[in-house]
């Protein structure tokens, strides 16, 4: 179960994206040697709201998918006014050659994402339970966040997403 949308508006917010993450202080991640920024909670660029509307009007939609066959009460008719989903938390990534990120989740979140600023053709696949997914620039994949996922090393530069964190509000708002 995972989901991949192509943002419509990539083109548009894919510069200032860039150069804001450009500001930013990047380290080593813990689990491999890509460069990771700190977490965020804050929205600093206008960039990153539109993203993140845009991500938050789709999660419902792909949480009902993912819930479809499941007997879960996040189905029940009593719920379809209670489905909120908000991003979290949210990081910078980079890949330089030879970079990679261990296998890990984000559990307890309930969906974890992945939007694509950059992707150069060559660039390492997103592995999802044990699954490659070859992603294209402005591409955004959500996933359940209890699943493994990692990346192997990077064999071209440039690759650079911005990764999070959603959690499910339930009854207690947006």
């Amino acid at each position: 179960m995972i989901e991949i949308l192509d943002c419509p508006f990539s083109l548009d917010i894919k510069e200032n994206i860039l150069s804001w993450l450009d500001t930013q202080e990047f380290h080593t991640t813990a689990g491999g040697s890509a460069y990771k920024t700190n977490d965020y909670i804050d929205i600093h660029i206008p960039e990153i709201k539109k993203l993140f509307d845009w991500i938050e009007n789709n999660t419902n939609d792909i949480a009902n998918k993912f819930a479809t066959f499941t007997s879960s009460l996040y189905n029940s008719k009593s719920r379809q006014h209670t489905k909120n989903f908000k991003v979290d938390t949210y990081w910078g990534l980079t890949y330089p050659i030879n970079s990679w990120i261990e296998p890990h989740n984000h559990f307890p979140h309930a969906l974890s994402f992945t939007y694509y600023v950059n992707a150069p053709q060559e660039s390492a696949p997103l592995i999802i339970n044990d699954q490659k997914h070859w992603i294209k620039e402005g591409q955004l994949v959500i996933f359940p966040s209890l699943y493994t996922h990692w990346v192997p090393p990077a064999i071209v530069n440039g690759r650079t997403s911005i990764s999070g964190d959603i959690v499910y509000l339930s009854r207690f708002g947006n």
